[in-house]
């Protein structure tokens, strides 16, 4: 099978012939990464603030990607995003970002705070061709052995990115429901269009972006996603399959309170099974035949501060656990960001290669315990309650 191929048949639940790989890769990882497999040209790429790239950065991304055999690429579109200073950008989708030296710009300032604002919003007609030139140039420059993903904010994100925040869209849901689904409603009509143009330049799936939980429960009520956020993700997800593409969720955090939901509205993969709060053995127990899994090796503290003998072990792992019975594509558990050692994702790819042949692996998933109960979680939150402190534990606050 080539990398195409082998993501494909992952994505339709079926076993390939290896464990699949994809990834999210920041900028300032990549760089790292060249510079230890002695790739030429590192030393004249530099991160970015505002997130777009150039062509130098495209270069060097793919030839990292052919250097680590990655089957899958990640690729965005471009937002216009200009510094106005040093620390503040605007796109020109009207939105205010806080520029950082790491990480995503933050939204911090509204397009729109109004349903009078939003009558004459109309992002499609900002939408540019040139929007897509990143992913026009990772395509013909790695051709179609490979599987691409356009990666897209869902609804919920793209919302409070037009509202100004999280916070401020969230108190929508109450005090301003009307414009909240007035929103929701432009950002999945601007997600359909993108999704057309990605899939007429060759894209093979998308992940749609936007957290919905923290460790230990949904951000919101289930009521209030199952109001306002599913109904339009669900648009997402016919219009992707309208196009013949698969798409697949995003989501941090511990994620069993609205799995369901998700499975119902038609996606085709979950990613990335975070491991501080949900279980990767679990997981593919209850989502195989269902949803393809993506994950789940850990970014927050092993590809940060651990060794590359402990991420190959960590990486065989999540295959033993995630891949028997197909269904599972390899990856971190969020992304290749700054703080990951280069040696370690190096490491990880090679044990992905290392033991990832399903010529050598169970044919069934390992049997594992059921998801747990998120009712109590949820209620205890709900209700303001705190989680039950362990016996033992000190009361004492810091000084």
């Amino acid at each position: 099978m080539n990398s195409r191929e082998r993501v494909m048949t992952a994505l339709d639940l079926r076993v390939p012939d290896r464990v699949p790989t994809w990834e999210w890769f920041d900028e300032a990882i990549t760089i790292g990464v060249a510079d230890l497999l002695g790739l030429k040209g590192h030393d004249k790429v530099t991160t970015l603030r505002k997130g777009d790239e150039t062509d130098q950065a495209i270069d060097l991304y793919c030839r990292v990607v052919e250097a680590l055999d990655v089957d899958g690429t990640s690729n965005v579109y471009n937002t216009s995003l200009t510094a106005v200073n040093k620390d503040f950008g605007r796109d020109k989708y009207g939105r205010g970002y806080i520029l950082s030296e790491n990480g995503m710009p933050a939204i911090i300032e509204a397009a729109v705070s109004s349903l009078k604002e939003l009558k004459s919003y109309d992002m499609v007609s900002r939408i540019e061709k040139s929007d897509f030139d990143g992913l026009r140039k990772v395509i013909d420059r790695l051709g179609h052995e490979r599987a691409h993903c356009l990666n897209i904010n869902g609804p919920f994100q793209e919302a409070w990115n037009v509202m100004g925040g999280m916070q401020n869209t969230m108190l929508g849901f109450i005090e301003a429901p009307d414009l909240v689904h007035g929103v929701l409603e432009e950002v999945t009509r601007f997600n359909q269009v993108l999704m057309s143009e990605a899939a007429r330049l060759g894209v093979d799936f998308f992940m749609v972006d936007g957290d919905l939980c923290g460790n230990d429960y949904a951000l919101m009520s289930v009521e209030y996603f199952r109001s306002f956020i599913l109904p339009y993700k669900k648009q997402m997800v016919d219009h992707a399959h309208s196009l013949g593409l698969k798409i697949v969720k995003h989501s941090d955090g511990m994620v069993w309170s609205i799995m369901d939901d998700l499975i119902e509205a038609g996606f085709d993969g979950f990613h990335p099974v975070q491991p501080q709060c949900m279980d990767m053995k679990t997981t593919k127990a209850y989502l195989h035949g269902r949803l393809c899994v993506f994950g789940n090796v850990d970014c927050l503290d092993l590809l940060v501060f651990g060794e590359p003998d402990e991420v190959a072990k960590a990486t065989r792992q999540c295959i033993q656990q995630g891949s028997p019975g197909g269904g599972h594509i390899l990856c971190s558990s969020n992304s290749l960001h700054p703080g990951c050692k280069p040696e370690n994702v190096i490491a990880m790819f090679k044990a992905a290669r290392e033991f990832g042949c399903y010529s050598n692996m169970a044919t069934e998933p390992l049997a594992a315990p059921p998801p747990p109960d998120c009712r109590p979680i949820r209620a205890r939150h709900q209700s303001g309650q705190r989680r039950p402190r362990l016996s033992g534990t000190s009361t004492a606050r810091c000084p």
